[in-house]
């Protein structure tokens, strides 16, 4: 078979460093402590979970392909209307219609360091990646992509707070950069871990929504973070109802049943998810505060995962994890996200343990 006449070029030409790799150095533990993949160690709460085990009975069944109660559950949440709501499987499949929807050969998409999708959305579009270089605190450079901005410029891509950095930047400081942005282009905003932001000017950009409406703004959001629902995939999009109708032209992601209802009963569980994310951010200033104390810089979060540099090899540091049971990821330098108490004392024990025999 003849793959480069049936593949892009960019498909076949990935660069290594995005693709999958896998450590061979040591085999999979049997009770592996997931500290990687910045999911909600809390869960969802039972309500949502009694939901989703009703609705799995008739998952014989298609789901309502439209997801209109959804939509209106969305909409009454955060008081727009049902046609500000485009739903998908994930914020993950949000990003690939986005690119669908808006992107051409050569466009150009600006970003800062950011989320691996984003690149890929660009490039399997045969768009271009402007990429941006963090501040040296790591927050996003927003007076460097103004700088950027050229004719080609279609999108601006914002993940607010930043994955894998954590940081963020003010509600005044984006909407200031976006009132400075051609009309043209759109701001995609990616607020997947917005929810667990603790700064009171680390807010949400969806008003701009409505107050904005020359303006192709984009708010991208998921229920995998902090709903706790990773493995049943529900997220959605808000923007301008003539933005949403073009989505609504494209192949979308079918959100399943059992997705939609958990998702309807988990926007009125918020007493629960509130508990769950105050036990999360405990968690977060403990493993700040103890990698500290071990030597490691640390980039503060408004996200529930902490970006730290060991000032050794990251490599080994997570190989070293790994075999001890705990996997992490290393996005620029490491990153761990937040786990019950006792995972994060034992994921510091074993970070005292390793970072001793680098140090001999």
């Amino acid at each position: 078979m003849d793959t480069e006449k049936i593949f892009s070029k960019v498909v076949l030409t990935k660069p290594e460093s995005q693709r999958a790799s896998h450590s061979s150095k040591q085999a999979m533990p049997d009770h592996l402590v997931r500290m990687g993949f910045n999911e909600n160690p809390y869960g969802m709460a039972p309500k949502v979970l009694e939901a989703i085990n009703e609705s799995a009975k008739y998952s014989n069944q298609y789901p309502d392909f439209l997801t209109r109660k959804l939509k209106e559950s969305l909409a009454d949440f955060y008081h727009v209307t049902p046609d500000y709501i485009v739903t998908g499987s994930g914020s993950s499949p949000m990003i690939e219609l986005t690119g669908e929807a808006f992107l051409n050969p050569d466009d150009e998409v600006l970003m800062c360091p950011t989320f691996g999708a984003f690149t890929d959305m660009a490039e399997v579009r045969l768009s271009k990646s402007v990429i941006v270089p963090l501040l040296p605190d790591k927050r996003y450079d927003l007076d460097g992509l103004l700088k950027a901005v050229t004719p080609k410029t279609k999108m601006v891509v914002i993940c607010n707070p930043n994955n894998p950095t954590g940081q963020y930047r003010s509600y005044d400081d984006i909407k200031a950069f976006i009132e400075k942005l051609p009309k043209t282009v759109v701001v995609f905003m990616d607020e997947a871990y917005i929810e667990y932001a603790t700064a009171p000017d680390c807010r949400s950009m969806l008003p701009l929504v409505t107050e904005m409406p020359d303006r192709p703004i984009v708010i991208s959001r998921t229920f995998s973070k902090y709903y706790g629902m990773a493995g049943i995939r529900a997220g959605y999009v808000i923007c301008q109802p003539e933005i949403a109708a073009g989505y609504q032209k494209l192949p979308f992601s079918m959100v399943p049943k059992p997705a939609q209802d958990g998702a309807i009963v988990a926007l009125g569980e918020q007493d629960f998810y509130q508990e769950a994310k105050k036990k999360a951010v405990a968690g977060l200033r403990y493993l700040e505060d103890e990698l500290e104390k071990l030597g490691c810089e640390v980039w503060r979060t408004q996200s529930n995962f902490i970006l730290f540099d060991p000032h050794c090899d990251c490599a080994y540091v997570k190989d070293a994890l790994l075999e001890r049971g705990v996997q992490i990821a290393s996005p620029m330098l490491l990153r761990v996200s937040v786990g019950t108490q006792e995972n994060n004392e034992y994921f510091i024990r074993c970070m005292r343990e390793i970072l001793a025999e680098v140090n001999k």
